[in-house]
Protein backbone atom coordinates (compact mmCIF):
# COMPACT_ATOMS: atom_id res chain seq x y z
CA UNK A 1 0.00 0.00 0.00
CA UNK A 2 1.20 3.42 -0.71
CA UNK A 3 1.35 6.16 1.93
CA UNK A 4 -1.76 7.95 0.68
CA UNK A 5 -3.88 4.80 1.01
CA UNK A 6 -2.50 4.17 4.53
CA UNK A 7 -3.45 7.71 5.58
CA UNK A 8 -6.94 7.24 4.19
CA UNK A 9 -7.41 3.97 6.12
CA UNK A 10 -6.08 5.66 9.27
CA UNK A 11 -8.51 8.57 8.76
CA UNK A 12 -11.41 6.17 8.28
CA UNK A 13 -10.53 4.31 11.49
CA UNK A 14 -10.58 7.60 13.40
CA UNK A 15 -13.96 8.54 11.92
CA UNK A 16 -15.71 5.35 13.02
CA UNK A 17 -15.88 6.19 16.76
CA UNK A 18 -17.06 9.72 15.97
CA UNK A 19 -19.75 8.40 13.64
CA UNK A 20 -20.85 5.80 16.20
CA UNK A 21 -21.14 8.52 18.85
CA UNK A 22 -23.19 10.66 16.48
CA UNK A 23 -25.50 7.73 15.70
CA UNK A 24 -26.07 7.15 19.41
CA UNK A 25 -26.91 10.82 19.90
CA UNK A 26 -29.38 10.72 17.03
CA UNK A 27 -31.01 7.56 18.39
CA UNK A 28 -31.35 9.23 21.79
CA UNK A 29 -32.88 12.33 20.18
CA UNK A 30 -35.37 10.14 18.31
CA UNK A 31 -36.47 8.47 21.56
CA UNK A 32 -36.82 11.83 23.30
CA UNK A 33 -38.85 13.19 20.38
CA UNK A 34 -41.20 10.19 20.50
CA UNK A 35 -41.71 10.64 24.24
CA UNK A 36 -42.36 14.34 23.77
CA UNK A 37 -44.89 13.61 21.01
CA UNK A 38 -46.69 11.12 23.27
CA UNK A 39 -46.84 13.77 26.01
CA UNK A 40 -48.20 16.40 23.60
CA UNK A 41 -50.77 13.94 22.21
CA UNK A 42 -52.03 13.19 25.71
CA UNK A 43 -52.32 16.92 26.47
CA UNK A 44 -54.16 17.50 23.20
CA UNK A 45 -56.58 14.67 23.97
CA UNK A 46 -57.27 16.21 27.38
CA UNK A 47 -57.87 19.65 25.85
CA UNK A 48 -60.29 18.23 23.29
CA UNK A 49 -62.13 16.29 25.98
CA UNK A 50 -62.40 19.42 28.14
CA UNK A 51 -63.66 21.40 25.15
CA UNK A 52 -66.43 18.88 24.52
CA UNK A 53 -67.48 18.99 28.17
CA UNK A 54 -67.49 22.80 28.20
CA UNK A 55 -69.48 23.02 24.97
CA UNK A 56 -72.04 20.63 26.42
CA UNK A 57 -72.27 22.68 29.61
CA UNK A 58 -72.57 25.89 27.59
CA UNK A 59 -75.38 24.38 25.51
CA UNK A 60 -77.26 23.33 28.65
CA UNK A 61 -76.90 26.79 30.16
CA UNK A 62 -78.15 28.44 26.98
CA UNK A 63 -81.16 26.13 26.89
CA UNK A 64 -81.88 26.90 30.54
CA UNK A 65 -81.65 30.62 29.79
CA UNK A 66 -84.00 30.25 26.80
CA UNK A 67 -86.51 28.44 29.01
CA UNK A 68 -86.29 31.21 31.60
CA UNK A 69 -86.81 33.80 28.89
CA UNK A 70 -89.86 31.93 27.52
CA UNK A 71 -91.32 31.64 30.99
CA UNK A 72 -90.85 35.33 31.66
CA UNK A 73 -92.21 36.40 28.27
CA UNK A 74 -95.36 34.34 28.83
CA UNK A 75 -96.32 36.78 31.56
CA UNK A 76 -95.66 34.52 34.51
CA UNK A 77 -92.99 36.88 35.67
CA UNK A 78 -92.86 40.56 34.71
CA UNK A 79 -89.19 41.05 35.66
CA UNK A 80 -86.60 41.56 32.94
CA UNK A 81 -84.79 38.32 32.03
CA UNK A 82 -81.04 37.85 32.15
CA UNK A 83 -80.76 37.63 28.37
CA UNK A 84 -82.65 40.89 27.86
CA UNK A 85 -80.59 42.84 30.35
CA UNK A 86 -77.27 41.81 28.83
Amino acid sequence: MDSQAKEQVKGNKEMVPELMKRIQELEHNAVVSKDYNKYLDSKLDKVLEDRIVLRNENYKLKEKLKNQTRTQSNGENEEECLACSA
